[in-house]
């Protein structure tokens, strides 16, 4: 929470622009950063010169096929380059890790679902253990939320369902089983591109867990990759892969 007051000013104004530009442009600036900052805190001539010797090791090992002795020596001489050049990669990771994985949880709170508007219906499901027949909602504070069709519901194959609708505000649910003990979940109903945690699981409880109907942001817009329609973080990964390739060519990064 304090992380994401801090990136607040900086990015939110990236919530005006569509999902897709605006991961692009939070992955372009990171892995041009990181770019950066691998090419001036790794000794780039010395890893130039590992690449280059990995390859003509390479060569060798194709070449040695045949002598099980010659190959297991050349084996462990790659190895030992490899070491080296993994230990000169690791250097940038300390610097790039907690500044990554920060904004991460700022995308994480405002990229991965869309928010609940106001006054449009969205949907309240709990999940019961076997043989729960009934399920009552309550919702704090009640005056600016209704409730369709009513508060008290059967529970049919182990789910309850409620469609909701009210003002902005920050509320609470209960969910009670008669007989079986209750449980909350707090939901965010705002204009904004903000949310809570949609689902919510409940260990040792006849309520297993309370899910809201958040939808999932798709930020290729329906694209399918093999009918895989990734989110923001499956989003960011091709495109910082992409960007990373073309940088690394365009700043001569070894």
């Amino acid at each position: 929470m304090v992380f994401e007051t801090l990136l607040d000013p900086f990015l939110r104004p990236l919530l005006a622009l569509s999902p897709f530009w605006a991961v692009f442009i939070i992955a372009f600036v990171l892995t041009l950063a990181i770019t950066f900052v691998y090419k001036y805190t790794t000794n780039q001539k010395r890893m130039l010169e590992l690449r280059t010797k990995l390859k003509a090791m390479q060569k060798k090992m194709k070449a040695a096929r045949d002598d099980p002795k010659k190959l297991m020596k050349i084996q462990q001489e790659s190895m030992s380059l490899n070491m080296e050049l993994m230990k000169h990669s690791f250097k940038p990771t300390l610097y790039t890790f907690i500044p990554i994985i920060i904004i991460f949880g700022w995308l994480n709170a405002h990229m991965a679902y869309y928010n609940l508007a106001p006054q449009q219906d969205f949907t309240l499901t709990a999940t019961f253990n076997q043989g729960i027949k009934q399920a009552e909602l309550t919702v704090i504070p009640p005056e600016n939320i209704s409730i369709a069709p009513n508060a008290t519901v059967a529970v049919v194959n182990d789910t309850a369902s409620w469609t909701l609708r009210g003002d902005p505000g920050l509320y609470k649910a209960t969910v009670t089983v008669p007989n079986a003990g209750s449980q909350e979940k707090a939901f965010l109903i705002t204009d904004e591109r903000r949310y809570e945690p949609p689902m919510r699981r409940y260990k040792d409880s006849a309520i297993t867990s309370i899910a809201l109907s958040n939808e999932h942001v798709k930020p290729l817009n329906g694209i399918s990759l093999l009918g895989w329609r990734p989110g923001w973080l499956g989003t960011y990964i091709i495109l910082s892969l992409i960007l990373s390739i073309l940088l690394r060519k365009l700043l001569k990064v070894v």
